[in-house]
C-alpha cells in the first residue's frame, strides 16, 4: 500500500480561521456563514420560547376563570334539563287526565294533530 494515509490523499485546503487553528485539519468551510445561520436559528428559537412562555402564562391565568364559568354553565344546563323534564311530565299527566276524562274530545284533537303533521310532511319537498 501507499505510504500516504487516506486523509492526506483527500486533503481539503484549510483556512486560518480561529476554529481551524484550534482544530488542525478542519476543512476550509465558510464557518462564519454557518455560525451566523446558527445564531439566527438560536434567536428564532428564543423568540418562540418567549411566545410559548407568554401563551402558557396567559393560559394559566385564564383557565381558572373559564373553569368557573364552565361549571356555572353546566349547572344552568342541568337545571334547564330538570325543568324540561318536569314540564314534559306535567304534559304527559295532563294528556292522561284528559284522555280518561274526555276520550272522544281527546281522540278528535289527536286526529287533528296527526293530520297537521301529515300535511307538513307532504308540503316539504323530498
Amino acid at each position: 500500500m501507499d505510504s500516504t494515509s487516506a486523509s492526506q490523499r483527500h486533503s481539503v485546503p484549510t483556512t486560518t480561521t480561529p476554529l481551524s487553528i484550534a482544530v488542525p485539519g478542519l476543512p476550509a468551510l465558510d464557518l462564519s456563514k454557518t455560525l451566523n445561520l446558527q445564531k439566527q436559528q438560536l434567536e428564532i428559537y428564543r423568540e418562540l420560547l418567549e411566545a410559548l412562555a407568554a401563551s402558557e402564562q396567559e393560559s394559566a391565568t385564564t383557565f381558572p376563570e373559564l373553569s368557573k364559568s364552565l361549571v356555572n354553565h353546566i349547572g344552568t344546563l342541568h337545571k334547564l334539563k330538570e325543568d324540561l323534564q318536569d314540564i314534559f311530565t306535567r304534559i304527559r299527566a295532563l294528556k292522561t287526565h284528559f284522555r280518561g276524562q274526555y276520550p272522544e274530545v281527546y281522540d278528535y284533537v289527536q286526529s287533528l294533530h296527526v293530520d297537521e303533521l301529515d300535511d307538513e310532511d307532504e308540503s316539504t319537498p323530498a
